[in-house]
């Protein structure tokens, strides 16, 4: 039998073809779809602030980019056949490179762990293309053009690829967490930056500062305050040191200008700013301004200047008025009505509110083993103020 046959071009141009399209559209969409905010960020750190990323356009540009990168190798090396997918190694190692930043390579401007591996993955690929030149080239038998036996290995070679390129990437999910929530915020798309990581327990200063603007501009900064971790207090409502940041887009200046007024570099913390906005006449009116001051105290567990304060924003003259009020507020007026010594049940009318509150009572105070006692707690009203207010 002869086994000095090339192997056709119909097959090279099909396992060509096939490899090319599966690796532009895993390309494009992991650039478009989970990459596009490291390298936003990251060519707006190095660019200074002058120019900015287009999602589209820097999936698609880069995309053409590392297929002409692979067009050049293809033809330079002539890999074919069970091989042909290696072509596109160079092109992954620069997409690994390229989406393997993170906060503090963009702040270095330092290659890190790169400076050593990329070369040496160089070397490595050059070696292994001189070895594939050594061996003899790849033919087949007469009438044996079976597609699949050369389509698989290409597809296996790919796939472990674009495996290693993704496992490659920056693994912190809360730094994700913060480039999309910006990304969000700068596209105005409020609500959905306040659903970024909302069910991790993981969270950041800055993180919690743009998912409680991305609230406040809702109007739901008081309603779900608490469906968040806070284990920042009122500090992480507004970084007063985040003004003149060189790395993020949106920073506490916007949030600032929102609530109608930049803070002097001598205002360092969160409540003097705040109480110089209660007491300008330009500004104690914004509409935003009455949930960062109430929901600085919540977070404070200042129930007391809760009390005093929210008879300035909201009309509390009627059992009804009250039950319109957000959650958070509601639930702080109930326990600070029991901690004065008032009925809450006359207080009140709003009877789900009670009823939970008498059940978080029962748990409190039940002869329970403490860790199991409290994970009951957590996990039925870990999103209240009552839960936080007692950690």
């Amino acid at each position: 039998m002869n086994y000095n046959n090339p192997i056709p071009s119909n097959t090279s141009n099909i396992i060509r073809l096939f490899t090319i399209v599966l690796f532009a559209l895993f390309s494009f969409l992991y650039l478009f779809c989970i990459q596009c905010d490291v390298l936003a960020e990251a060519q707006y750190v190095f660019s200074g602030g002058v120019t900015s990323y287009s999602r589209f356009w820097g999936a698609l540009i880069i995309t053409v980019v590392l297929i002409g990168l692979q067009y050049v190798v293809a033809r330079f090396t002539k890999l074919t056949g069970r091989w042909y997918a290696l072509t596109f190694f160079p092109s992954f190692l620069l997409l690994a490179f390229l989406t393997s930043l993170n906060r503090i390579v963009i702040a270095d401007f330092s290659l890190h762990q790169w400076a050593w591996a990329l070369p040496l993955l160089i070397v490595a690929f050059v070696v292994i293309l001189y070895v594939h030149r050594k061996r003899p080239g790849e033919s087949i038998s007469e009438g044996d053009y079976h597609l699949s036996r050369y389509l698989w290995p290409n597809f296996l070679t790919l796939f472990l690829m674009m495996v290693l390129c993704g496992a490659n990437a920056s693994a912190d999910d809360v730094y994700m967490y913060e480039l999309k929530t910006e990304r969000l915020l700068l596209e105005k798309d409020y609500e959905a930056a306040s659903r970024v990581g909302e069910k991790s327990l993981a969270t950041s200063p800055r993180l919690n500062e743009l998912r409680m603007y991305a609230l406040a501009q809702q109007g739901l900064l008081g309603e779900r305050l608490f469906d968040y971790p806070q284990p920042y207090g009122d500090q992480s409502l507004l970084l007063m040191d985040d003004t003149l940041t060189h790395l993020h887009r949106f920073t506490s200046k916007d949030i600032q200008q929102s609530l109608g007024a930049w803070a002097n570099p001598s205002v360092t913390t969160f409540q003097q700013y705040i109480d110089l906005l209660k007491h300008n006449p330009s500004t104690r009116h914004n509409p935003m301004l009455a949930d960062y001051v109430l929901c600085g105290h919540l977070l404070r567990k200042d129930l007391r200047g809760f009390t005093r304060d929210i008879k300035n924003y909201y009309d509390l003259s009627s059992p009804d008025k009250v039950m319109k009020l957000p959650k958070a507020y509601r639930e702080a007026l109930l326990l600070q009505a029991k901690a004065i010594g008032r009925d809450s049940l006359s207080a009140f009318t709003d009877t789900l509110m009670l009823t939970a509150y008498h059940d978080y009572s029962d748990i409190k105070n039940s002869e329970e083993k403490e860790i199991v006692r409290n994970n009951r707690l957590r996990r039925n009203y870990g999103n209240t103020l009552w839960w936080y207010v007692e950690q």
